[in-house]
């Protein structure tokens, strides 16, 4: 990105997670959209159909059941108050899910 002056302007926040088999994954949000960032099975190097390590997918990320009515909406935050990212210290806060095609 050398020579670009514009700043970086972030989308999402991923999470890593690992499925019940094992495979390591990304998840977050995007608006009202779901995301999932798996790890391509096939990847071949050099291969133009599979030479990709990951691929993006989406789903719908509207809530099933109904937000209770007396929950008061959160209050936006100044930009000046906004966490910063925490690193993680130990391996025990990592979910287990069962093995899906889209894990949601």
């Amino acid at each position: 990105m050398s020579g670009h002056s514009s700043a970086l302007l972030q989308a999402a926040r991923l999470w890593e997670r690992t499925s019940a088999k094992g495979t390591r994954y990304m998840s977050g949000r995007l608006g009202g959209v779901k995301i999932v960032i798996l790890p391509n099975k096939d990847f071949v190097e050099g291969d133009q159909a599979n030479g990709h390590t990951h691929t993006l997918f989406f789903t719908d990320g509207t809530p099933t059941q109904p937000r209770p009515a007396d929950r008061a909406p959160a209050e936006p935050r100044e930009p000046a108050q906004r966490e910063r990212p925490r690193k993680a210290t130990h391996q025990g806060n990592r979910q287990q899910i069962e093995d899906d095609v889209v894990p949601f």
